[in-house]
């Protein structure tokens, strides 16, 4: 209908769907409001209608949540789960994520086309400290780009350790004298699978300087960053990944195949034929044990070249109010609605 009348650019104002609620009104930076949708094919819904208030900072967030002015909260800051936690009247929802955060390589870039630099580097710092400092309690250590709740998770899979001197040693193998400089990028906005970037490029920065590698912490404003990023015109980047399915090439083949380069998910800029020829077998057939042993292939290529460190899977988490029944959270970090029901007094 909008592109008979012309106005197809006004698909984000009017948008339309089969949901439970169907759009109503949108104040920009104040509120979007969604009505019931009367022909939703499961049934009308229980609320008659929903408002999304837009509330950028999240202290103003928890306290419209505190006080009932809103009865949930997207994606909680970790600063505020404990306080969530401690009251009675609130709910914190918590479930492992289809999500990894990682430090990623330009591997156009020497040296850092050498696959011994780059392990060099990731036995420079340590995972587990880095987790404790930016994820708190709310990430699990990542040994590969799937996260366990994959059905394609390796268990056993490689993972690199803490070993300064090793990592000093390898550098000098490759001819890396010290005082080398390098930049590492870090996001410039909060992301569950990596919600402060800064905070660990910082960290990185004292990893490396023990072992004579300079740092260079690099940020921009959101849109420069991706523009910027997406030109390869970075030396590592601290970034990451929320899978859009469950099925495992919706890791493996927009973070790290040829084809992803040009589409500018491929941070790592890496391409690798084997790699690649694996992960088209891998779609050629529909058993899942098949699947499964080429995607640990898959992680024995990937631990070989090391093109990127993956870090952490974070949690995916929703406070609520306890009034609010059937509210449930999915790993990918979406929430339905339609079957949520408030109690009232």
């Amino acid at each position: 209908v909008l592109m008979s009348q012309g106005i197809p650019e006004r698909i984000d104002r009017l948008p339309i769907g089969t949901g439970p609620y169907q759009y109503a009104d949108y104040q920009k930076n104040h509120y979007i409001r969604y009505d019931v949708n009367n022909d939703y094919w499961q049934g009308t819904p229980a609320s008659k209608a929903l408002l999304f208030d837009i509330t950028p900072k999240s202290s103003l967030r928890l306290a419209k949540l505190m006080t009932g002015e809103c009865d949930a909260v997207a994606f909680p800051a970790r600063v505020d789960h404990q306080i969530i936690r401690e009251r009675e009247d609130l709910v914190l929802a918590e479930k492992p994520g289809l999500n990894i955060g990682f430090w990623a390589f330009n591997t156009e870039r020497p040296p850092f086309d050498n696959p011994s630099v780059r392990k060099a580097l990731a036995y420079a710092i340590d995972k587990n400290t880095l987790i404790e400092a930016v994820y708190f309690d709310s990430a699990t250590r990542a040994k590969s780009l799937l996260p366990a709740a994959s059905w394609a998770y390796q268990a056993d899979a490689q993972d690199t350790g803490y070993n300064p001197v090793l990592a000093r040693q390898l550098l000098d193998e490759a001819g890396i004298e010290p005082g080398f400089t390098m930049s590492v990028w870090a996001i410039p906005v909060e992301r569950a699978y990596n919600p402060n970037a800064q905070k660990m490029a910082e960290l990185i920065q004292r990893y490396l300087a023990d072992v004579e590698v300079e740092v260079n912490i690099v940020s921009y404003d959101w849109s420069t960053f991706r523009r910027q990023l997406r030109q390869g015109n970075h030396d590592s980047v601290l970034i990451g990944w929320s899978a859009d399915n469950g099925d495992p090439d919706n890791f493996y083949r927009p973070l790290l195949s040829c084809d992803a380069i040009p589409s500018g998910t491929n941070r790592a800029r890496w391409c690798n034929p084997a790699y690649d020829e694996i992960l088209d077998r891998a779609l050629q057939t529909e058993d899942v044990d098949i699947r499964k042993a080429l995607y640990f292939q898959a992680n024995e290529l990937l631990f070989d070249k090391l093109p990127m460190v993956p870090i952490a899977h974070a949690f995916r988490y929703q406070a609520y109010r306890e009034e609010l029944n059937g509210m449930a959270i999915n790993p990918y970090g979406g929430v339905r609605l339609g079957g949520v029901t408030k109690q009232r007094d």
